[in-house]
């Protein structure tokens, strides 16, 4: 019994000095640390030399986002704010997600998805897939594109409309190459580029499929000359013709 007490008090004294070994040693370990940090520092912080950008690019240009990443050329490995870079790159016309890493020792590496446009917006901008407006040059604008227009702040509802009615006018051949909304909400659309629907504000999507149906019931040559159909009085509607060799028309519906 007196063994066994002699044992543990032996252990317990071990067990003391290798913690306090182990103590000594990591305050010795930093005030080396300290009174070398100037010299260790590029070892143990290495700064950030080499830049790396991923992603396809076509229509934000390299230079722009290395603007953004020149203010960190020589940031130390582990300076550098991760979350504020990608804000700055977002924050880029173009850019819809940026993500940023670093890859030891000396790497940066930024990973750009840009904005998909999905149409104009009134003259001179371009509406995104998720309702962005960019102002482009001029020159990057696709004029084949559709043109969506309305009034300021509405572009996520005019958006909306876009791809709900298109779902009633593909099926049946037409694209949808204009959309308009007035300050009132009263929507105009405009077919292939050259027949225009006015719908009104209410019921759209019950009187825009009044008039495909009307459409697709008519011979192909009369329905290359729809010009307009009004579609704002109810069960009613109007057909005006463009002019052919036996003159101009009208077809009404009731």
């Amino acid at each position: 019994m007196g063994k066994s007490r002699t044992s543990r008090a032996s252990s317990g004294r071990g067990s003391f000095f290798r913690r306090l070994l182990l103590t000594i040693s990591l305050l010795g370990a930093g005030l080396f640390a300290w009174r070398h940090w100037d010299a260790l520092e590029p070892r143990l912080n290495p700064p950030l030399s080499r830049v790396e950008i991923h992603g396809e690019l076509r229509h934000l240009e390299e230079s722009e986002i290395r603007a953004v990443l020149a203010p960190y050329a020589g940031a130390g490995f582990f300076e550098l704010d991760l979350g504020k870079l990608r804000e700055q790159l977002e924050s880029l016309q173009w850019v819809a997600t940026a993500a940023a890493g670093r890859r030891w020792p000396d790497t940066l590496s930024v990973r750009i998805s840009e904005e998909a446009v999905i149409a104009r917006w009134g003259e001179d901008r371009l509406i995104t897939q998720r309702g962005r407006l960019i102002a482009p040059d001029s020159a990057a604008i696709d004029t084949a594109l559709p043109r969506l227009d309305g009034p300021p702040d509405s572009q996520f509802e005019v958006m909306r409309q876009y791809l709900r009615l298109n779902q009633i006018l593909y099926p049946a051949g037409l694209r949808l190459s204009g959309l308009h909304a007035s300050p009132r909400q009263s929507w105009r659309l405009q077919l292939n580029g050259v027949t225009e629907v006015v719908l009104g504000g209410e019921d759209l999507v019950k009187r825009l499929q009044r008039y495909v149906d009307f459409y697709l019931s008519r011979p192909e040559a009369e329905r290359l000359r729809h010009e307009v159909a009004d579609l704002r009085y109810g069960s009613r509607f109007s057909v005006r013709m463009r002019e052919a060799e036996s003159g101009a028309g009208e077809i009404a519906r009731r």
